[in-house]
């Protein structure tokens, strides 16, 4: 991750550099950037980049960590709304309705670069940049869920919200694996998977209730 000198930069500044970083990401493949493009976007001279970054991949991580985190802030805030619906709507569906993305279109262009980058550095984020990441708000969503009575009793919260915060990660490589690129095909496997997950969490007579609710929040 990035450098102390880096945080001491003052927030806009900060801001610039991570605009500009993602704009390059976004428009290019991973492995054609070169050193000189990240210079270039950044306007940095090479001395002040390696001050703040170890790498291009430093940078990139640093990025996905920021967004990542947006996320969790935004849903985790939202304590006035359903906290099924959240759940659903929140963690698991990918078509960034309005309402349910915190995530300007830059952003939400710049998640979907996850699924070509090299699968060194794929791996590198889920295991030291994101791991602990989601895990303490799905243990806190799970406690809501108990409270209100929609939980099954036998749930361990520490194992789902483990396979909770792997879940991404596999789905990717399942993508990445089979070359599905279709992102609305991509959607409808990941909206598959959230009500395989959602139905082995929930007790059945709560189970249609939920989804008859989750499909009026999508309409």
């Amino acid at each position: 991750m990035p450098k102390k000198s880096f945080f001491r930069l003052d927030e806009t500044k900060r801001k610039e550099i991570s605009i500009s970083a993602m704009q390059l990401f976004v428009n290019y493949p991973y492995d054609d950037i070169t050193m000189k493009m990240v210079l270039d976007a950044l306007y940095m001279h090479p001395g002040t980049f390696y001050r703040y970054f170890e790498d291009k991949d430093d940078l990139y991580c640093l990025l996905i960590q920021n967004v990542t985190q947006k996320r969790a802030e935004f849903f985790n805030n939202r304590n006035q709304d359903s906290i099924l619906q959240i759940f659903l709507t929140g963690l698991f569906d990918s078509d960034n309705g309005i309402g349910t993305e915190p995530l300007n279109e830059l952003e939400v262009k710049f998640t979907e670069t996850i699924l070509s980058i090299p699968e060194n550095i794929l791996l590198h984020i889920y295991l030291n940049v994101l791991k602990g990441e989601s895990f303490p708000l799905v243990k806190d969503i799970l406690r809501r869920m108990r409270f209100d009575g929609y939980l099954r009793p036998d749930i361990d919260d520490n194992l789902i919200s483990f396979m909770f915060e792997t879940m991404q990660f596999n789905l990717v490589l399942f993508f990445r694996e089979f070359g599905i690129k279709d992102f609305e095909l991509q959607h409808k496997i990941s909206e598959y998977f959230a009500d395989f997950f959602c139905h082995g969490l929930v007790e059945d007579h709560k189970y249609s209730e939920i989804m008859s609710n989750f499909k009026k929040v999508k309409e």
